[in-house]
């Protein structure tokens, strides 16, 4: 009797993790479907979703069947580990709320994009950082990408791709180097978003020498609590793998910005000058012309550094 009723608390377990799988797997088909996958992660992890979610499904209903047998199903095995389930209903639902609640939540709530409230607990890079300090290991090339042609692509051109296929390539040095020069030669410079990351850094990198050059880019409006009326930041969030480690890239800007509200999406116009903040020299831009945006799409840009040749 004792081993008759251990059978059918295996089984629940079974059904029910199996269960689990299946929402877990329903919840990433969700956000593929939806292309909301791409305010998750960056889409170089793309084919690992499409991996775990055929693994889910396989795991899930290998686990339903399991359950819904009716078979005898020891959890024993000889290895050292201990392989018990919760041995109370307590114990029970707090394992597996622990599972359902995040699942559950991802289908009834919509997906936010990253705002101010998290830019002020990360450090903000006012013209990027250095781009040695982005390199990345070699890795294959696409062929088809050619980043010095797409440094001059306008913004809706960006805005006409998939949203699950606009990670650029990282540069190699030389491709790099195309792009710097060509900036330091140009009068009117597109900060877009496929190669936005390396352009900031250019910039910053070059500061002297982009003095007096106009300037387009575009991004949310953030404010440090230090700063004037006059000064704000046109911010976006750079993504490596995912939202976890994103990162706070941006413009700090001056002119009649005082009635803009945070997070509102805009894009400025106009010629760069030099500044100090927190000592160090900073570009900003004095606006010739601001015009408020819908957010893009793909609201990120990605960080995606220079390849060791």
């Amino acid at each position: 009797m004792m081993k008759s009723h251990q059978s059918h608390d295996f089984s629940f377990h079974h059904l029910l993790r199996g269960i689990i799988l299946i929402g877990f797997m329903l919840l990433l088909f969700k956000l593929l479907l939806t292309n909301n996958i791409s305010l998750l992660i960056a889409p170089k992890m793309i084919h690992f979703i499409y991996f775990t979610l055929f693994v889910c499904l396989i795991l899930g209903v290998l686990l339903i069947i399991r359950g819904t047998s009716g078979k005898d199903h020891s959890n024993h095995c000889d290895c050292d580990g201990d392989h018990s389930y919760p041995t109370s209903f307590c114990k029970s639902l707090f394992l597996y709320l622990l599972f359902i609640i995040p699942i559950t939540t991802g289908f009834l709530f919509s997906n936010n994009v990253l705002d101010s409230s998290v830019a002020m607990n990360r450090t903000i890079k006012l013209g990027a950082s250095s781009h040695a300090a982005n390199q990345m290991n070699p890795v294959k090339k696409n062929p088809k990408s050619n980043p010095s042609s797409d440094s001059s692509k306008t913004n809706s051109s960006s805005n006409t791709t998939s949203v699950l296929d606009n990670q650029p390539e990282p540069l190699t040095q030389s491709e790099y180097n195309t792009i710097k020069d060509k900036l330091l030669k140009a009068k009117m410079i597109n900060i877009d978003d496929v190669q936005y990351v390396n352009i900031m850094n250019i910039i910053q990198d070059n500061l002297k020498n982009m003095i007096g050059k106009t300037v387009t880019t575009k991004g949310f409006v953030y404010r440090e609590k230090e700063f004037m009326q006059n000064q704000m930041i046109v911010a976006r969030f750079g993504i490596t793998c995912c939202v976890a480690d994103a990162s706070v890239y941006g413009m700090m800007v001056k002119g009649d910005v005082a009635s803009l509200p945070k997070d509102k999406w805009v894009q400025v116009t106009g010629k760069i000058e030099e500044t100090q903040y927190n000592g160090e020299d900073i570009p900003v831009i004095k606006i010739d012309q601001l015009s408020k945006i819908t957010p893009p799409k793909q609201p990120y840009v990605f960080d995606v550094g220079i390849r060791i040749e």
